[in-house]
C-alpha cells in the first residue's frame, strides 16, 4: 500500500498501533498478495492454441465467479457498531473525560467559595473562666479630721471653713483647750476605714461579633470571584472539548478497526488464491507446460502469503481487542460493522485551506478555553495588587457576660454591652510580599499568551495535515477502483497464460501481487476518506455545532 495508508489509531496507544498497522500493509504490499475474492470476471477470451501435450485434459477448468469477500466482510449488520455510538460509548467510558468533570467541579466548588466572601464575617462565641483569688483592697485604714459639734448623745460632721486651725478654750461642758477653724468649730479626729469589693472567681460570657472587610469587597473579593468565574468557565470549555476529542478518537478508531478487518480478509482471500494458483500450476507442470522452478515459486509465495495472514488476524484481533477495552464492552459480546464503509461518497470538498484554518480559528474550544484562563489570570494580577495598600475593615460586637467588664463594681449578673468601628490596618510585610506576587502573576498571563500563539499555529498545521489528507484520500477512492479493475483483468490474463504455458510462474506472482496492492488501496481509499473527513471535522471546529444541535440522552 503507498504512503497514504492512514494511522491506525487507537485509544491506548496510537502511535504504536500506526507502526503495527504500517508494517502488517507493507509486508502485504511487497511480500505477497492481500486479496479479497475478486469480482465476477469478465467473459474469458478464447485460450490462444496450446501445443501438443501428453495430456491436454489435465489443464483445469476455470473456477467459476465468487463473491466478493471484502464486501461481505464489511457490509453492515443489523445492531452493528456504528462511528457515532462508538463515540458515544467512549464519552461514557473514557476515564480522561471523568477527570475533566472532576475538575470542573473542582473550579465550581472555588467560585462558590469566592462568592461567600462577599457575606460580613460573623463569630458567635460562649466561654466560661475560672479565676484565681486575689484580695481587691483600695487604700488602707486611715485618720480623718472632721468638724463635730462635740456632744456625745447627738455627734453630727459639721462642715469647716477653709483657713487656718487655731486653738482656744473649749466649748462647755468641756474643759481645756480645742483645735477649732477659724468660726470657732471644732476638730476632731475620726478614724476611717479602706474601701474593697468582691472578687467574682467564675465568669461567663456569650459573644456576638460581625467584620466586614470594606476595602476587600472592591480590591479582593470582586476580582477573586471574577478570576474563579472565569477559571470554572475555561475548565468548562476544557470538558467539552475533551468529549469532542474523545469522540473523534473513538470514530477513528472504529474505522482502523474496519481497515484492519478488511486488511485481514485481503489476506485470508489471497492465500486461498495462492493455494489454488499453486494446485493449478501441479496440474499445468504435469502436464508438461511450466517447470519445476514455476511451482516451487508458487510454493514460496503460499508460505509468505500464510504468514501475512497470522500477521493482519494478528493485528485485526488487536485492533478488535483496543476497541472493546476503551468502549468497555463485554469480551462475549459480537463485534460487527453497523455502517457502509465501502461505498462512502466520494464527492471533492471544495473549500479552501485557508478559509478551514480560518474556520478553526474561530470554533475550535480550545482557543476559548485559554481566552477563559487568561482573563482568571489577569484578574489574579489585580488580587495580587491589592496587598500594595492598607486593609479598611468595620466591625461590631455584643458581649452577654456575667460579670460584664464593662460594668463597675462587678456584680454576680449578666450585663450586656456592645460595640462597634472601623479599623484602618496596614502591614508592612504585605505590601513587601505583593511585589513579587504580582511578578508571578503577570509570568502566568504571559505563559498563557504564549500558549495560545502556539496553540493557534498548531490548529492551522492540524488543519493543514488533515485537509492534505482528505485530498489524498479523494484522489486515492477513483485511483484505487480504477488500479483494482485494472488488476482483475491482468490477473486473469496472465492466469490463462499460465495454463497455456505461455507465462511464467514469476508473471503469475507479479499480477496477484498487484491484484492485492489494488485490493489493499480500495480498502485503505475507502476507509481513509471517512477517517479523513473525520479529523478534518474535528479540526475545524465543525463538530461543536453538531455536538450543540444533537440531542441529548435522557
Amino acid at each position: 500500500m503507498t504512503s497514504s495508508v492512514s494511522r491506525f489509531a487507537s485509544s491506548s496507544s496510537p502511535r504504536r498501533a500506526h507502526r503495527a498497522f504500517t508494517a502488517c500493509t507493507l509486508a502485504l504490499l511487497l511480500g505477497a498478495p492481500a486479496a479479497a475474492l475478486a469480482q465476477p470476471q469478465p467473459a474469458r477470451e478464447p485460450a490462444p492454441p496450446a501445443p501438443a501435450a501428453p495430456a491436454p485434459a489435465a489443464a483445469p477448468a476455470p473456477p467459476p465467479p465468487a463473491a466478493d469477500r471484502i464486501a461481505e466482510a464489511l457490509a453492515p449488520q443489523p445492531g452493528g457498531l456504528t462511528p457515532d455510538e462508538a463515540a458515544r460509548i467512549a464519552l461514557r467510558t473514557r476515564p480522561s473525560l471523568r477527570v475533566k468533570q472532576a475538575e470542573l467541579r473542582a473550579a465550581a466548588a472555588r467560585v462558590d467559595q469566592a462568592l461567600l466572601n462577599y457575606l460580613p464575617q460573623v463569630t458567635v462565641a460562649a466561654g466560661y473562666t475560672r479565676l484565681s483569688r486575689v484580695q481587691n483592697v483600695l487604700g488602707a485604714p486611715s485618720t480623718a479630721y472632721v468638724g463635730t459639734n462635740l456632744d456625745p448623745a447627738n455627734p453630727q460632721v459639721i462642715p469647716v471653713q477653709q483657713g487656718p486651725l487655731v486653738s482656744r478654750p473649749c466649748p462647755p461642758p468641756l474643759s481645756g483647750n480645742c483645735v477649732t477653724d477659724i468660726a470657732g468649730t471644732p476638730i476632731t479626729a475620726v478614724q476611717t476605714p479602706g474601701f474593697s469589693f468582691p472578687v467574682l472567681l467564675n465568669s461567663y460570657s456569650l459573644t456576638a461579633s460581625i467584620a466586614l472587610p470594606i476595602s476587600d469587597y472592591v480590591l479582593r473579593i470582586s476580582q477573586g470571584y471574577a478570576s474563579a468565574s472565569h477559571a470554572e468557565s475555561a475548565k468548562r470549555i476544557e470538558l467539552e472539548a475533551e468529549g469532542l476529542t474523545i469522540a473523534a478518537d473513538a470514530k477513528v478508531a472504529f474505522f482502523n478497526w474496519v481497515r484492519a478487518k478488511g486488511s485481514a480478509v485481503v489476506a485470508t482471500e489471497a492465500v486461498a488464491q495462492a493455494e489454488a494458483h499453486l494446485k493449478d500450476a501441479n496440474l499445468t507442470f504435469q502436464a508438461g507446460l511450466i517447470s519445476k522452478a514455476d511451482v516451487l515459486r508458487l510454493e514460496a509465495q503460499v508460505a509468505s502469503a500464510q504468514q501475512v495472514q497470522a500477521d493482519a488476524d494478528a493485528l485485526a484481533s488487536l485492533a478488535e481487542e483496543q476497541i472493546r477495552i476503551s468502549l468497555m464492552l463485554p469480551a462475549g459480546k459480537p463485534l460487527t460493522i453497523g455502517v457502509d464503509v465501502l461505498h462512502a461518497s466520494a464527492e471533492p470538498s471544495t473549500v479552501q485551506l485557508a478559509a478551514l484554518q480560518d474556520e478553526a480559528l474561530a470554533r475550535r474550544l480550545e482557543i476559548r478555553a485559554l481566552d477563559e484562563t487568561e482573563y482568571s489570570l489577569k484578574k489574579q494580577v489585580s488580587l495580587a495588587r491589592a496587598g500594595y495598600f492598607p486593609r479598611v475593615d468595620g466591625f461590631a460586637e455584643g458581649q452577654y457576660q456575667n460579670p460584664n467588664q464593662r460594668v463597675f463594681p462587678q456584680a454576680d449578673e449578666f450585663r450586656f454591652t456592645w460595640n462597634a468601628g472601623v479599623r484602618l490596618s496596614w502591614t508592612i510585610n504585605d505590601t513587601l510580599t505583593a511585589i513579587p506576587a504580582v511578578t508571578e502573576a503577570k509570568s502566568r498571563v504571559e505563559q498563557i499568551a504564549a500558549q495560545k500563539e502556539q496553540l493557534l499555529q498548531g490548529l492551522k498545521v492540524e488543519v493543514a495535515s488533515a485537509y492534505a489528507e482528505l485530498k489524498r484520500a479523494e484522489a486515492n477512492i477513483d485511483a484505487a477502483d480504477r488500479g483494482l479493475a485494472a488488476a482483475e483483468e491482468g490477473l486473469r490474463v496472465q492466469n490463462e497464460l499460465f495454463r497455456a504455458g505461455r507465462a511464467t510462474g514469476v508473471a503469475l506472482v507479479d499480477a496477484e501481487a498487484e491484484l492485492t496492492r489494488a485490493r489493499l488501496r480500495r480498502v485503505d481509499a475507502r476507509v481513509g476518506i471517512l477517517v479523513a473527513r473525520t479529523r478534518l471535522e474535528h479540526a475545524t471546529g465543525r463538530d461543536v455545532e453538531k455536538a450543540s444541535t444533537a440531542p441529548k440522552n435522557p
